[in-house]
């Protein structure tokens, strides 16, 4: 929405000042920032963050085609997501890429038919050893970037080096010429997740992705205008999961895009 091009805008300016005077005192801006705050959370902003757990799955059955796909679960934990993407598609060929060690064997425990498990965290360059900051041997917090973030502030993190492969190095090493669904989750590192897709995206390789925006991008300094530029330029049509489980299309790139409050998830489709 282009405020500056409507005439809301126009009536809007010349009733702020006596509105304003009515409603700027402390108790009237908590509940402005409560109702603000899920109104959004309807848009699906900031609703990646336990509002509606299942979507994320369900748009990836929407997405993919075919009986036999290939999937990516980047930035697999313990492996939740693919153990769903198994159970609705049985023939799936299912990549689990986790930089946890305590991770990494919960994920071989469960011994996924079809599965490969790649020991290594996801970025823009392959071979180099990064440092991976996590609250827990197995949390889902675990970030390749220093956690600054309200939600995470009460928190002590310890540090392990671990080392990165991009995605356009597996799909090569595997000679893969699809990749149907591709889930990101990486806390704010999701960007260069996809930079480092950047010929298989071009390719339309990868059919259709999910990732998230967030809290996590402060920390990693990246903003959406990042993931529009790169994800449009590839030809990928880009949406916001909704609570509901539907799709709000975002037609072109705003600033009211830049929404860092929690985690807000997002389907783009080639």
């Amino acid at each position: 929405m282009r405020l500056h091009e409507s005439y809301w805008g126009k009536y809007g300016k010349s009733l702020a000042p006596l509105l304003s005077r009515a409603v700027a005192h402390p108790k009237c801006a908590t509940v402005a920032r409560y109702a603000e705050a899920y109104w959004c959370i309807l848009l699906g902003k900031g609703a990646g963050t336990g509002w509606a757990l299942d979507t994320e799955v369900d748009v990836a059955t929407r997405a993919i085609k075919v009986g036999s796909p290939v999937v990516f679960d980047v930035g697999a934990n313990r492996g939740i997501f693919s153990q769903e993407i198994f159970r609705r598609f049985p023939n799936a060929q299912i990549f689990m890429f986790e930089p946890q060690p305590a991770c990494q064997s919960i994920l071989k425990s469960l011994d996924i038919p079809g599965s490969t498990i790649v020991e290594a965290a996801v970025g823009a360059e392959a071979g180099k050893t990064l440092r991976l900051w996590s609250d827990g041997a197995t949390s889902g917090l675990a970030s390749l970037h220093p956690r600054g973030d309200s939600f995470s502030a009460s928190l002590s993190f310890k540090e392990i080096d671990v080392s990165m492969v991009t995605i356009d190095q597996i799909v090569a090493e595997h000679t893969l010429d699809r990749v149907d669904f591709m889930k990101v989750d990486t806390e704010g590192h999701d960007l260069h997740v996809l930079e480092g897709a950047a010929e298989s995206l071009h390719k339309g390789i990868i059919k259709s992705l999910s990732f998230e925006f967030g809290a996590g991008n402060v920390n990693s300094r990246t903003f959406f205008r990042d993931f529009w530029d790169l994800l449009d330029r590839a030809g990928y049509l880009m949406h916001r999961i909704l609570p509901s489980g539907g799709l709000l299309r975002i037609p072109s790139y705003y600033e009211d895009c830049e929404y860092f409050r929690g985690v807000s998830n997002y389907f783009a489709v080639r």
